[in-house]
Parts: structure tokens; sequence; C-alpha cells
């Protein structure tokens, strides 16, 4: 896979770099690919926030401005769906993304009427975080 590099040129208005200690938090809600994410977040110089199960990234939510979130389809604590709207509630405006495994139809219907931004599938994992992420964290 190649390197992810971090982008650096911002525009006017754009995300604030990480060197002026501002940069965009990321929530995520542990999963197997956290390794991944990370190097996509550092990528686009935003800082990631892990929360075990739903009720910590709800907490999390209420607490912390956040850029956005990403979790996984199978919450330990409830269902993604709930946890999509709960973090929705808590943070009006919150943009989720979601990553399945092997995306069933109905599932990716289920969570983006529950709220949810996109459905990421986990095996282009970096490249769907990219696509979805550089725009939102780069047009704050």
């Amino acid at each position: 896979m190649a390197e992810l590099q971090p982008i650096t040129d911002h525009p006017a208005g754009g995300a604030p770099s990480a060197a002026a200690g501002r940069s965009p938090v990321v929530l995520c809600v542990r999963q197997r690919d956290d390794a991944e994410i990370r190097r996509v977040l550092a990528a686009l110089q935003a800082s990631m926030r892990e929360c075990a199960d739903g009720a910590s990234a709800i907490a999390l939510a209420r607490s912390t401005p956040l850029a956005c979130a990403i979790v996984p389809l199978a919450v330990p604590d409830m269902a993604a769906s709930a946890l999509i709207r709960a973090l929705r509630e808590a943070a009006p405006g919150l943009a989720v993304f979601v990553v399945v495994d092997n995306p069933a139809v109905s599932e990716a219907v289920d969570v983006m009427r529950s709220g949810a931004h996109a459905v990421i599938d986990s095996r282009i994992l970096s490249a769907g975080l990219m696509v979805h992420l550089a725009p939102l964290l780069h047009a704050r």
C-alpha cells in the first residue's frame, strides 16, 4: 500500500494545522482497523479520540467538539443505528461514518436511515476515509 502523506497546503479558511495545536478531532469507536484509521488521520493532520463502546462515544460527543465520528457496524454495547442517532443528538450536525465488513444492502440502508453520513467498506478503508474525510476536515 502506498504511504499516505500529510496534507500541508490548506485553502483560506481550511482546517487548522496540527502545528497550531488545533487539529480536528475525530471520534473513533474501537475497531480492528484502528492502525489504518490512525495513518489516514495523521495524513489529514487530524487527531483521533478512541472509545471502547457506544456509551463512552456518546459521552465524548457531548463534551468535546468533534469534526466527525468513525464507528464500526458492530458496536459492543448497542446497535450501530442507535449509536448514530445518539451521536447526532449529542452533537447535532456531526458526520458519522460507518465502517462495514462485506456490507449487506439492508445494513447499509439501516445505518443511512439512522443518519450516517456514509458507509465505508473496510476492504477499501484508507481510500474511503480519504475520499470522505479530506473535504470535510479541510473545509473547516
